[in-house]
């Protein structure tokens, strides 16, 4: 049984649940859709393919596979980028009906096998992991909500009323990580790209390799987990279980501003469970928290994606991917009237984990009449 890098995603400062369509007239367009659309785009120039895809929404989860297709086949930076938003915001929903495995549902007995094998996994796998360094690469998307279009009545001798965009890049960061004796530091002294006060410190994710999986494995097998359905995997059949935790049963911490000001939850949520079938590896997790009324920050959702990573010549099912989607007023709500509805900001990070490698320290003794300086090396 290959043993698992852990993920925690407790929600900081912005890291909430939900998607919701943008307020502006989004095309609706299956996987299958925008696979001709991109047939037919081969040969434009970056910037126009880029702005074709700029107003669709899909109604159904591109996987991360055919993600790296379309990236092969379009490497421009902008269509990029614009393929990258369009496939995070469907990651929480369901596969296109060709990609859900037609198998017959098991009966209950291997339903309680499966759920067994899951929650051994998590259990025996998570004490065995090495102390370990990895690259955290991070894609700060945003949009930018309409003010005028959502309300045009209102101070419409004001300059700088913004126009709407749809998500796009507003940051990017490479942070090490170190995993050491079950706990998680970033190194602030790699991090590269990000700075204070920017876009992306609204939507933060800690504690990436925790014990998340044992929360919610732990909270979902005293609650309710029922069976999905099968999925294709890359490496073969994948059974798909949803769980529901409510309030009470919850383990799940999320830091978010609220009216009453900045305070921690144990909210509900819910979400679903990938696993390998045959030993319990789990290989995608998704989280969505129903959120207090009374926080300013209306939606989240966040989703990992777990494959296999060598560690010191030793394979481990670690995180390679993550996105988490929030929601939010676009505006103050204290510049505008109560009644006044206003439109919600969406913020999606893309993160890639990788360069996994042993966390170590090597000395060299050196005799006093060798000459040389002593060095240390991580």
């Amino acid at each position: 049984m290959r043993q698992p890098c852990s993920i925690v995603a407790l929600a900081v400062a912005g890291l909430l649940m939900g998607v919701a369509l943008p307020a502006f007239a989004a095309k609706r367009v299956t996987v299958k859709q925008l696979d001709e659309l991109l047939i037919a785009a081969h040969g434009k120039p970056d910037g126009r393919v880029a702005e074709q895809l700029s107003g669709l929404v899909l109604t159904e989860r591109a996987s991360s596979a055919r993600l790296s297709l379309w990236e092969k086949d379009f490497p421009g930076r902008r269509t990029r980028d614009t393929l990258i938003a369009l496939a995070d915001v469907s990651a929480f929903l369901d596969l296109p009906a060709a990609e859900i495995r037609d198998r017959s549902v098991p009966n209950p007995d291997e339903q309680r096998r499966i759920v067994s094998v899951t929650a051994e996994y998590v259990i025996k796998a998570l004490p065995r992991l090495p102390n370990f360094l990895a690259t955290r690469e991070t894609a700060y998307f945003e949009d930018s909500p309409s003010e005028q279009s959502f309300n045009p009545f209102y101070m419409l001798n004001r300059v700088g009323l913004t126009e709407y965009q749809p998500l796009h890049v507003v940051g990017r960061s490479s942070v090490a990580v170190t995993y050491r004796d079950g706990r998680e530091v970033v190194d602030a002294e790699t991090q590269k790209g990000h700075k204070p006060d920017t876009h992306s410190d609204w939507l933060t994710t800690i504690g990436e390799f925790g014990p998340i999986l044992a929360i919610v494995v732990g909270d979902a097998i005293h609650s309710t987990v029922t069976w999905g359905h099968w999925e294709q995997g890359a490496t073969g059949p994948q059974a798909v279980l949803r769980y529901a935790v409510p309030q009470e049963k919850s383990h799940y911490k999320v830091v978010s501003s609220c009216l009453e000001g900045i305070g921690q939850q144990f909210p509900a949520y819910h979400g679903e469970i990938a696993v390998n079938p045959a030993d319990g590896n789990i290989l995608r997790l998704t989280i969505v928290a129903d959120m207090n009324p009374t926080c300013r920050i209306a939606m989240a959702n966040i989703v990992v994606e777990y494959g296999a990573v060598a560690i010191g010549g030793q394979p481990y099912i670690c995180p390679v991917k993550s996105v988490s989607v929030s929601e939010m007023p676009a505006f103050d709500a204290s510049n505008y009237a109560p009644a006044v509805p206003l439109p919600l900001k969406t913020r999606l990070n893309d993160v890639l984990f990788m360069d996994y490698h042993l966390f170590r320290a090597e000395f060299r003794i050196l005799t006093g009449n060798s000459g040389e300086q002593p060095e240390t090396n991580p």
